[in-house]
């Protein structure tokens, strides 16, 4: 198979950038020292940013200003009474922990609270010995867990684990 004149002049064209490129690196390794180069001037002296004083109070605010799971999902469905339940029955609160935000001397808790009937969650901090929507107390909470009194029984609930 013969090459066509189009293709021979692409493979002379390719070659010849090949060899010239070559040719000039060859070129252009001066180690005559016919083109110095500038040595670099001394870096100046990087400094460590400080660092800035914990403000946990503030840390919290930002907590409590984002939404962690995004835009609210769809409504609540609300249904009429159901058997003898009346208005005195309400149902509680849907809650679930957020996060856990500890600094030197405090710590919170996040609570997304969800009242019965809305669709959108609302962040809360808590303390220890504070309540919760469905009338647990908060006894200790660490980076890992929080421990949670419900009606005298003691139940733990560990972050980042199936529970």
């Amino acid at each position: 198979m013969r090459l066509t004149a189009r293709q021979t002049g692409i493979v002379a064209a390719m070659a010849g950038l090949g060899v010239s490129a070559f040719a000039l690196g060859w070129w252009l390794d001066d180690t005559a020292g016919r083109s110095p180069t500038k040595p670099n001037a001394p870096a100046a002296e990087w400094n460590l940013p400080q660092p800035r004083p914990a403000d946990l109070a503030a840390d919290a605010k930002i907590v409590l200003a984002k939404q962690p799971f995004g835009a609210a999902g769809e409504p609540a469905v609300t249904s009429g009474s159901i058997g003898g339940t009346g208005a005195g029955n309400a149902p509680p609160a849907q809650w679930r922990i957020s996060g856990i935000v500890t600094g030197e001397k405090s710590r919170y808790l996040v609570v997304l609270v969800r009242p019965p009937g809305q669709n959108a969650d609302r962040a809360e901090l808590r303390q220890v010995g504070e309540s919760l929507p469905d009338g647990g107390v908060i006894r200790s909470f660490d980076p890992g867990g929080v421990t949670i009194d419900r009606e005298g029984t003691a139940v733990t609930v560990r972050m980042f684990e199936k529970n």
